[in-house]
């Protein structure tokens, strides 16, 4: 009731700053929630990867059937890609052999498509948490339609990882809401 009077004598400093409620794929963080797929998502974790000239952040999110990572690359225009981790002996009998001698395969197919490489990479990886930067080689892959890829990575310590996803569009990723 007397909040009108009791502002009269706020000072420009003990001003609220506005809310915001507006969040795109760029603000997101450990914590956030998100919808895609008629389902919501909640960010797990944050990471940073450093390639040559730019970086990328990827979000392991989670919904309530799985775990997915959503990488979101701002280099020359935005690319969001859903991937989740998949057996790299079930992609192609010869990728693991041939990543570890630093030969990737120029093509692979997988569940019926095929992919050809399109970039391979160096760079370092750090979870936004920790900090710990390691580095690793990376190489894509991405069908004819340039809807799907396989990404894989070899790591310092010789480990290699293998993610099969599709690019998405930002508009796909909706009602980011901060953590609390």
């Amino acid at each position: 009731m007397f909040d009108w009077f009791f502002n009269l004598f706020k000072t420009k400093k003990e001003e609220e700053q506005p809310i915001k409620i507006d969040y795109n794929v760029h603000d997101l963080g450990k914590g956030y929630l998100l919808d895609y797929n008629l389902e919501s998502w909640e960010v797990l974790a944050a990471y940073t990867y450093k390639h040559k000239g730019y970086s990328s952040k990827e979000y392991k999110i989670r919904s309530s059937s799985e775990t997915r990572f959503l990488n979101v690359s701002d280099s020359n225009s935005l690319v969001l890609g859903l991937s989740k981790e998949a057996n790299i002996n079930n992609v192609d009998s010869g990728l693991r052999s041939s990543v570890a001698t630093g030969q990737p395969l120029a093509r692979l197919t997988w569940d019926g498509d095929t992919y050809n490489l399109k970039e391979s990479a160096e760079g370092q990886f750090a979870d936004d948490a920790t900090q710990d930067w390691a580095s690793f080689s990376s190489w894509e892959y991405v069908n004819a339609a340039n809807t799907k890829f396989i990404y894989v990575s070899k790591w310092e310590d010789n480990s290699i990882e293998c993610y099969v996803g599709e690019y998405v569009k930002e508009y796909e990723i909706s009602s980011i809401l901060a953590s609390t």
